[in-house]
């Protein structure tokens, strides 16, 4: 009973609830152009309109609002500002009924990329190219393809740029050989049409020469005449260029070293200077040595260098013979030492000319400290055998101080380069027998091998630019 101006009634009034206001659902954008979406949602039968908010920041603290009818569920914007890079674009729904306000959750679109134009050659080396386009509108990032013929079918190398950069610097291509290039804009999840390919002819190259390293171990392991000469004749055979030896005798057997390792098929000379078990020998018909000594470098080990010319080119570069402390808990000593190698090489390289660091660094990737690898690639180096995609003989170890034949691809040896070189092939020269190293042994060590190139000194092509691959784009394979 409702009592009613003070009167008792058996009338009983109902008031009707009304509906709650729901927050739009389903969102979805779908981008038009470089300055237009479609917004859609889910919305309800009563509401007496939508605003639509558009901004650059999740929070929206300066979005742009648009009114949209209470029948209305999309609506298409068609002035939003490009930008150069691309950006995310933020927007939600908000449901309006009677100064009541239901919000849909904050979502995100981005804008197609504009047109890109202008591509153009801009550099070719023997082993690399420059190219360049005009700024795109709301491009963030690029897809190059790179490939032996225009139908972008053979050999194909399609990488995503991580930055929007409109300039690509590529590496690793092959000398003296005909490429056709494409690239389309990428904002986030929205990709533009390729622009019209272009092709380019790498340069011819010009000179390239083969080094090698050796731990010989001249004196720990016995016959060490016998096994030089054998070992001589194995770099003869495989034509190697240049090369640096380890435990090769210092005062007591080094004339023997000099000896056996001097002359042969290839012509080799000792490089002056060397000493302390560390000797560089090369190939006068290619080189020119123009200084050369040895330094210490702590725990009673040496470092040998020589500064060469290349007669082709006249370029100019050093190798440094190493060979740190061993002991697999030595990792501070071998820290130590590659601070101080590093340190005399920056006063002796004091004009930062191309460098090789070869021979037996006593550490690798495989240990769980490595500090002289972790060094060098600070320093700009590089393992050469990371810079080639089919390196020979990978799996042996290059140490079997033990006998066997381990292949579990554990390298204390190593040759690393400056950037300035291009390292065309790597092989651990191994000496087989069947499927076990060939007796006698030669040392306990194995020889290392990689062709390098380093052509007449040019305009310098820049640093390759930073890709990635992404999935639906073909694997690198130049």
């Amino acid at each position: 009973m409702l009592v009613v101006g003070g009167l008792a009634t058996g009338l009983v009034l109902t008031y009707a609830t009304p509906d709650s206001l729901d927050a739009p659902t389903e969102l979805s954008a779908t981008a038009l152009s470089p300055t237009s979406v479609k917004l859609a949602w889910h919305g309800s039968d009563d509401v007496d309109s939508y605003v639509v908010k558009v901004g650059a920041d999740r929070a929206l603290t300066k979005a742009r609002t648009t009114k949209v009818p209470a029948k209305g569920t999309s609506v298409t914007l068609a002035d939003l500002g490009a930008t150069t890079p691309g950006i995310d674009q933020f927007y939600r729904i908000d449901a309006i009924r009677d100064g009541k306000v239901r919000s849909s959750r904050t979502a995100r679109f981005t804008l197609k990329p504009g047109a890109l134009t202008g591509v153009r050659i801009r550099q070719t080396t023997a082993d690399g190219v420059r190219v360049s386009w005009k700024k795109v509108e709301n491009a963030r990032q690029f897809d190059v393809t790179i490939a032996r013929d225009k139908a972008f079918a053979k050999k194909v190398l399609s990488v995503r740029t991580l930055r929007g950069s409109h300039t690509f610097v590529s590496r690793g291509l092959a000398a003296a050989t005909t490429y056709w290039l494409r690239v389309r804009p990428v904002n986030g999840d929205q990709v533009g049409a390729n622009a019209k390919p272009v092709s380019f002819r790498t340069m011819p190259r010009q000179t390239s020469f083969k080094v090698g390293t050796w731990n010989v171990c001249s004196e720990k392991c016995s016959g060490y005449a016998g096994r030089a000469r054998i070992g001589a004749a194995f770099f003869n055979a495989n034509k190697i260029d240049i090369f640096g030896l380890q435990e090769s005798g210092g005062q007591r057997v080094g004339r023997t070293t000099n000896a056996i390792w001097s002359g042969g098929t290839q012509k080799f000379v000792r490089a002056k200077g060397g000493a302390e078990a560390r000797y560089i020998f090369y190939r006068p018909k290619l080189f020119t040595q123009l200084s050369g000594s040895y330094f210490a470098i702590g725990d009673g080990r040496h470092t040998t260098w020589a500064k060469f010319r290349v007669k082709a080119t006249g370029r100019i570069f050093y190798f440094v013979d190493i060979h740190l402390d061993n002991g697999k808990g030595n990792d501070s000593h071998r820290s130590r030492e590659m601070n101080v190698v590093l340190a005399h090489m920056a006063g002796i390289n004091d004009k930062g000319l191309p460098v090789i660091y070869a021979g037996d660094f006593n550490s690798g990737k495989h240990r769980g400290a490595d500090s002289p690898g972790v060094k060098m690639r600070a320093a700009g180096m590089t393992d050469s055998v990371d810079l080639v995609k089919n390196p020979v003989n990978a799996q042996f170890n290059t140490s079997y101080p033990d006998g066997g034949t381990p292949r579990s691809g554990a390298h204390v040896d190593h040759i690393f380069v400056s950037k300035e070189f291009t390292v065309l092939s790597w092989k651990q020269l191994v000496r087989l027998s069947g499927g076990s190293y060939a007796r006698p042994a030669v040392s306990d060590h194995n020889a290392l091998s990689a062709v390098v190139a380093l052509d007449a000194e040019a305009k310098k092509l820049g640093e390759p630019t930073a890709v990635t691959t992404v999935a639906g784009l073909a694997t690198p394979a130049p």
